[in-house]
């Protein structure tokens, strides 16, 4: 969705025309005449597979009301000669027997919210408001069907349960910020499923040209993919053993991950026999309801081992799939932004330049990078940017790659050619370390813009650059070329607007898990490109680093001062938990850039995972932010552009002369102790990172688990109030006993709910509230709330008080002498919309939709 279209994404199982058509307000009739409309073919990728974003938009060439909810119905009709034609009135829609459910109750309890006051009666979305204290987004990443914990993407569903009535308090946006699937690390029983559908969706198989026909049958049974990921495709996933592979597979994947549609009525337990048949030999092919009494004896070991592996994978699936109808119904109802991370082709996807000239090396990697990117482009990348698949030269790419993909055969030489170049895969590294590609290739950065706020979302991944040696760690970005497509094209929109980066990687991050935890493991066992020693972050490359929030924080017009001020909230996921940072920027001469005074302010917002925690989330759940840590980082730095010995003087905290100190780097970049100052050079920027606690008292508000009753009966039985009191009593204990328990870090799965305080011209902060599940309860609860504040220095009178605890300096530029901060007087912070008491508990999957985009 953007200011004058809405797209809706939809998967059907044979060929249809569909019309969208949006009617502007919650209810009432639907008017003859819609405010948006539009009609496009579903494309054809398999037999049984057609998908299609179809997008409506002003007739008139207008603009959606702001702040407004909108309805919207979809006709589905057989006659695909006609394109342009809109389907006809009375044409089955949505709530048709056949199309979403079998009946028409059954569909609209699946699509709708028919419990909540003022929710409308066709799906819906919000526009984005006209002012930034009305935005309410929400956001996270990582979602891997067989992990640990409770489907964090499902509590928006809960969300919208209470709101979707209201169009102060609906949810406007949801930001999914990576890692959408999971294609290298399946449960062996997901794998099978999306196999045998996948297979049935396409109407045919694939095969690889250079795997003996005889050996394919037994290297792409689940579970046994993975000496053949490591050999033939070159990957460097430790968690290959069911990666996806086919086209029909990633397919199949991304329907089974937003829909129940197509999960079959026999749970995944019932495959084992199947999938692992000298192992259900071994075991005497038992009874499933048999499995647990085999543990005590000894010769069935190993084959004991495996099944039960996958008996709780199985249990984690079926925790999953629970979820589906709540999740279905919340896309459908919410506008939907997306963009990829490693997971939705394989871990370690670009982690080197040897990477990439090995897997791109082999018939094998390129069909398979073609066929996730394909996958993607389909399932997520046409949903954010329909412009890229529409008519005109513009939507070529998307139409030329749909077309290659409904190929009877997409591997033959043509559509093969043809999906490598429109997806971008690889041919190699040049000399500078760019990634080289043919020309043509769909783009997947983009920027949307609202009245009150833009999205900008960047590409971590394909735009990577590779500066040092074959299997050091890459830039996530660099060149200007990139700089300047992803982050300067879009126009700024000034200090009364919102500016949302969508960084897949956050550009801050834990610093003991950056600085600390990643490089020792690198130092210790080398780097070899595996999972569990990935370095990517944005600080592991600090020349980047330095350029990437130069550039994005110095990309403002000049103030009536010279000075450009810029405020930036930065959304990510990627690393398994939760929390909120703040950089409080200022330059004279910002690095890579041009020169002139900067002050700027970059939130980092991260959300993860949506279902993904494991124990060292736990860990990181309880113990918070390193204690050894400074709660602030302070650093001043130079260009140093000849790279030569730069000697740094500095004062200790009474400007007593403290040390000198010899840098060599370029850019030279200095950690400053508390106190410490700065004396010469002067600083070309510095910054300070403080990471954010919550620390809002405990409040009255009942925790999950009912509140504890204020008195307990005086006759009678009183064990039902006395439960009620001990679940209470627990669940605060679990919350408030450990330093951390999800107050710096949420490790357990968790989702981001973003809101803003845009008071007066400096008085302004964004908070992310974590919802997730406190244990033993099925509804989730938003007990973490961290507060960022925004101020830049923006002022008219003279300077503010001095703040004598704060300990954090304002954005402002850096004095010509001395690196002293200045700090400001606290700004009044008010709470955003408030949780109303209201953490609605559902147990019912219920079915849902399309997604609104």
């Amino acid at each position: 969705m953007d200011q004058d279209s809405a797209t809706v994404w939809l998967a059907l199982k044979a060929p249809r025309k569909v019309t969208l058509d949006v009617y502007e307000g919650a209810t009432g009739a639907v008017p003859t005449v819609p405010a948006l409309t539009g009609t496009r073919v579903a494309a054809r990728l398999g037999e049984h597979l057609y998908v299609v974003a179809v997008t409506a938009r002003t007739p008139s060439g207008g603009t959606l009301r702001p702040g407004t909810i909108h309805r919207y119905a979809l006709r589905f009709g057989a006659d695909v000669t006609s394109p342009a034609t809109p389907v006809p009135v009375g044409a089955p829609g949505l709530f048709s027997p056949g199309i979403v459910a079998a009946d028409e109750a059954k569909a609209r309890s699946a699509l709708l919210y028919q419990s909540t006051c003022g929710a409308p009666a066709l799906p819906s979305f919000v526009t984005p408001p006209d002012h930034p204290a009305k935005l309410r987004l929400f956001h996270a990443s990582c979602r891997k069907p067989h992990a640990g914990g409770h489907d964090a993407l499902s509590i928006l569903d809960e969300v919208l349960t209470a709101d979707a009535g209201s169009p102060e308090r609906c949810p406007q946006q949801l930001v999914l910020t990576g890692d959408q699937i999971y294609a290298d690390d399946v449960a062996d029983g997901l794998l099978h499923i999306c196999t045998a559908y996948g297979r049935a969706l396409l109407g045919r198989d694939e095969t690889l040209p250079t795997v003996h026909p005889a050996a394919q049958k037994w290297q792409f049974r689940p579970g046994r993919r993975q000496d053949m990921v490591e050999k033939d495709f070159r990957l460097t996933t430790t968690h290959g053993r069911s990666h996806l592979l086919r086209l029909s597979e990633f397919l199949a994947m991304y329907l089974l991950a937003w829909s129940p549609a197509l999960w079959p009525a026999v749970p995944p337990i019932r495959f084992f026999a199947e999938l692992f048949p000298k192992e259900a030999a071994a075991l005497g092919d038992p009874d499933p309801a048999e499995f647990f009494g085999l543990r005590t004896k000894p010769e069935y070991k190993k084959a004991h081992e495996r099944l039960m592996e996958y008996v709780a994978e199985c249990d984690r699936l079926d925790g999953f799939r629970g979820t589906f109808g709540m999740v279905r119904r919340a896309l459908a109802n919410t506008a939907t932004y997306m963009m990829f991370d490693d997971h939705e082709v394989t871990d370690d996807w670009y982690i080197s330049k040897r990477w990439v000239h090995e897997v791109c090396g082999t018939v094998h990697g390129r069909q398979l990078l073609g066929n996730a990117m394909a996958s993607y482009a389909v399932c997520q990348g046409w949903g954010n940017t329909p412009e890229q698949f529409a008519d005109g030269p513009a939507g070529e790419p998307g139409r030329e790659l749909l077309a290659a993909l409904a190929a009877p055969d997409h591997t033959a030489a043509g559509p093969a050619e043809v999906i490598a170049r429109r997806t971008g895969v690889p041919g190699g590294v040049d000399s500078a370390g760019r990634i080289t590609r043919a020309g043509g290739s769909l783009a997947w950065h983009y920027a949307i813009i609202w009245p009150a706020h833009q999205l900008v979302a960047v590409d971590t991944r394909t735009q990577r650059v590779f500066r040092g040696g074959p299997t050091d760690p890459p830039s996530l970005f660099f060149h200007d070329a990139s700089f300047t497509a992803m982050l300067e094209t879009p126009a700024d929109q000034g200090l009364e607007k919102v500016t949302v980066l969508l960084s897949p990687c956050p550009v801050l991050g834990d610093p003991v898990i950056e600085e600390f935890a990643q490089p020792a493991v690198r130092r210790l066992q080398g780097y070899a490109g595996q999972p569990d020693q990935d370095v990517e972050a944005w600080a592991h490359d600090p020349r980047a680093f330095e350029k990437f929030i130069a550039r994005v924080l110095g990309h403002a017009a000049p103030g009536a001062d010279g000075v450009r001020r810029r405020r930036v909230i930065s959304l990510g996921g990627d690393v398994h938990y939760g929390f909120a940072a703040r950089m409080a920027y200022r330059a004279t001469t910002p690095y890579s850039s041009p020169a002139g005074h900067v002050r700027g302010v970059l939130a980092q917002l991260t959300a993860s995972s949506l279902k993904n925690q494991a124990t060292g989330t736990m860990l990181l759940h309880h113990a918070g932010f390193n204690p050894v840590r400074r709660p602030h980082t302070r650093r001043a730095g130079w260009a140093n552009t000849d790279g030569k010995t730069l000697f740094v003087r500095t004062d200790g905290p009474l400007g007593i002369p403290a040390d000198l100190l010899a840098l060599h780097e370029s850019p030279a970049v200095l950690e400053l102790p508390d106190g410490n100052t700065v004396r010469s050079p002067a600083p070309e920027w510095e910054y300070e990172l403080t990471y954010v606690r919550h620390t809002d008292p405990d409040g009255t508000a009942p925790r999950p688990g009912g509140p504890a009753p204020v008195s307990f009966p005086a006759t009678g039985d009183r064990r039902a109030a006395l439960a009620q009191y001990v679940q209470a009593a627990e669940n605060h204990l679990d919350y408030m006993a450990v330093t951390g328990s999800g107050r710096e870090i949420v490790g357990r799965n968790n989702i981001g709910e973003v809101q803003f305080t845009w008071d007066g011209q400096d008085a302004k902060s964004v908070t992310q509230t974590l919802w997730w599940h406190l244990p033993g309860n099925t509804g989730a609860a938003p007990p973490t709330r961290l507060v960022v504040p925004l101020d830049v220095g923006q002022t008219t009178g003279p300077p503010p008080a001095a703040r004598p605890t704060a300990g954090r300096p304002s954005a402002g530029p850096p004095s010509a002498s001395a690196s002293r901060t200045t700090t400001r007087a606290p700004q009044p912070v008010t709470r955003p919309a408030p949780w109303r008491d209201r953490w609605p508990c559902r147990n019912a999957a219920t079915p849902g939709p399309p997604r609104p985009r």
